[in-house]
């Protein structure tokens, strides 16, 4: 078996950058379709020899860098034909970039072609569980990518169109917010007008699409209270070989000081809320707790009595704790 993009215990050649993958250094790439390319682009009795007789190409999970992943060992020609929209489509899906509209659109379609409210094959995904459903839109996706890789999206606008759109927007929004680079902390905040992102907080899309750093703060004093996003990015979750990762911060305390602040408790409906510093793209909010994992608009935001600076001033505070806690004692 070969298997792309998941870091499972699947005999055979892996070619993924998940934290503990195996895949050998004459394929590493930060992306796991980088990785499938690299392996695309060796002569047939090479690819064979590193093969090793398998029979199969297998993936643990749906997303859209597995996908492209899955396609560029499937039909190596046919992908190193589009490598760089297939590196830029991946980078759209693993770590909310923003290469391009097409980019954003396909990771948008992949997305879609897995949901029973939105697929174009919906009928065909009726009755399965998530295994079949992502399985059956996988087949789909791998016969449809050449003609969403070179053609004119429009067909498939009702599934992308919105989603594009907004985010091109919200970048343009974000080119009028004070903007700070904090280097050392691989951080970029955007302080935002009052009277700013009229339909809410910029996305995920919006705000790694704009900066190369792997931790972003979005914050915005209105009269309804301060909004404040934090979010990490995959780059320091993924084993990228560009890049050494920085110690994350341990969002669980930075939410405990800022409660401490806020008067809040956790047991109230508003309160500073983290999600699992561990998990690949976390994120810190003042609001409700319903918030799912890797969510491209968060609807739980609420506003907070804490400033902007003093909201800045803490999550300085633990980043460089977990700097320091890194070096040799």
């Amino acid at each position: 078996m070969l298997s792309v993009d998941g870091a499972f215990d699947a005999p055979g050649l892996n070619l993924s950058h998940w934290p503990g993958n195996r895949t050998p250094a004459e394929f590493r790439h930060d992306l796991s379709t980088g990785s499938a390319l690299a392996f695309a682009r060796l002569p047939a009795a090479e690819r064979a020899r590193w093969a090793g007789g398998a029979v199969a190409i297998a993936n643990n999970h749906y997303d859209t860098d597995g996908t492209c992943a899955l396609f560029a060992v499937r039909y190596p020609a046919l992908a190193l034909a589009h490598e760089r929209e297939l590196l830029d489509a991946a980078r759209a899906g693993d770590m909310f970039a923003f290469p391009s509209e097409r980019a954003l659109a396909i990771d948008a379609i992949v997305a879609a072609y897995a949901d029973p409210a939105r697929s174009p094959i919906a009928s065909e995904l009726a009755g399965l569980d998530s295994l079949g459903r992502h399985q059956r839109a996988t087949e789909a996706l791998l016969a449809l990518l050449p003609t969403l890789l070179a053609d004119d999206l429009t067909p498939w606008k009702a599934l992308w169109g919105e989603r594009v759109e907004r985010a091109l927007v919200e970048r343009g929004e974000l080119s009028t917010c004070l903007r700070d680079d904090l280097v050392h902390l691989d951080w970029t905040v955007w302080t935002a007008k009052p009277d700013a992102f009229i339909a809410g907080a910029p996305g995920r899309h919006a705000l790694f699409g704009s900066t190369e750093q792997d931790r972003v703060l979005f914050v915005q004093e209105t009269s309804r209270g301060t909004l404040a996003r934090f979010l990490i990015n995959t780059l320091s979750w993924f084993d990228l070989p560009s890049r050494p990762p920085l110690p994350r911060p341990q969002l669980e305390l930075a939410a405990q000081r800022l409660n401490a602040l806020e008067s809040a408790s956790m047991d109230g409906e508003l309160a500073w809320r983290a999600q699992p510093t561990g998990s690949p793209s976390p994120e810190l909010w003042f609001g409700v707790p319903e918030l799912e994992l890797f969510e491209e608009h968060n609807l739980a935001l609420r506003g907070s009595r804490l400033s902007a600076a003093t909201i800045r001033r803490v999550l300085a505070e633990v980043q460089r704790d977990a700097l320091v806690a890194e070096l040799p004692q």
